[in-house]
């Protein structure tokens, strides 16, 4: 693993059913864009109908994860289908660091985004994001 990749974790919770299935839709179109990305080293979704939430987690060498998430399909999975992240009762999760020697279970993912990650309520910004490691 390059010692400068990029962790990249998105979570997404308190969805209705319909909002999971919507969204878990709208991020198989974009994992399998990002797939195709030379530069992607690791990807895992996770997901739960009835808990209503869904997790992200991506690897990418140094700065090419703001490639992808600025343009192509991620662009327009933002544009298009952002009202499920931040409309409703939805919490929206995100926090992106730099590699520091092992890449987090989905469980330590879960909790690394809901404790140090950029926080939305309702689409309002209730909190920035957090170093989660510090040496």
């Amino acid at each position: 693993m390059p010692k400068d990749a990029l962790i990249s974790i998105t979570l997404g919770e308190q969805f209705p059913v319909w909002k999971t299935i919507v969204n878990g839709i709208v991020s198989q179109f974009v994992m399998r864009q990002m797939k195709k990305s030379p530069k992607l080293l690791y990807a895992e979704m996770k997901g739960d109908i009835k808990e209503g939430y869904g997790l992200t987690m991506t690897v990418w060498e140094s700065n090419s994860m703001k490639q992808f998430r600025d343009h192509g399909a991620h662009k327009f999975a933002i544009r298009f289908f952002s009202w499920i992240f931040y409309g409703g009762n939805a919490h929206a999760y995100f926090l992106s660091y730099k590699y520091n020697g092992s890449i987090p279970t989905s469980t330590e993912a879960y909790d690394l985004v809901k404790n140090h990650g950029r926080f939305y309520e309702n689409g309002k910004l209730i909190r920035n994001s957090s170093a989660p490691f510090t040496k």
